[in-house]
């Protein structure tokens, strides 16, 4: 009874280990000096309306979560991350038997830059940041619309998972 009982143990432990859980975003290649960081509103310069607020509360929310530097004001940072949303592309991916979309992928490419505020060096830069999503097409628009908006919220935060790794890690 006991062998079993450590069996199960041994391999319950096994399968949480191979899960895929793991610590990532603990390793800071930023200069000392960087400890805290602002960032301010990503720039949307494409012809979707209110994107940016997602792109920006979701790389606030990563950077606050880690608490590797503290999220402060433009004013009080050290150094600041500005992201620009470049491109939004949207493709069909399925289609039904009469040839209409049932399904399209959702593509967003984001422009990051940290730059140091007390002498303009940039310290990391990613011009093509690049996350896709799906969502599917609804019976009505509106139905439709909050799959696509929960596609972007989806690649947000993705994106912003992304972009802070690779801000600390330097992918």
């Amino acid at each position: 009874m006991k062998k079993t009982l450590a069996l199960g143990l041994i391999l319950c432990v096994a399968i949480l280990a191979g899960c895929g859980y793991n610590f990532r975003g603990k390793q800071n290649n930023l200069p000392t000096d960087v400890r805290t960081v602002a960032i301010p509103v990503f720039e949307n310069h494409t012809g979707e309306l209110r994107i940016e607020r997602a792109f920006t509360d979701e790389t606030i929310f990563q950077f606050t979560r880690s608490q590797m530097l503290r999220v402060v004001s433009e004013g009080q940072a050290d150094a600041v991350l500005k992201g620009i949303i470049k491109e939004v592309k949207s493709e069909d991916v399925a289609l039904t038997r009469s040839q209409a979309s049932s399904q399209r992928r959702l593509t967003i490419v984001v422009s990051a830059t940290l730059t140091r505020r007390s002498d303009g060096k940039v310290l990391w830069e990613d011009r093509a940041l690049e996350k896709n999503g799906t969502y599917n097409i609804a019976g009505s628009i509106q139905a439709t619309d909050l799959n696509k908006q929960n596609a972007v919220n989806q690649v947000a935060k993705d994106l912003a998972e992304t972009l802070h790794d690779r801000v600390f890690e330097n992918f």
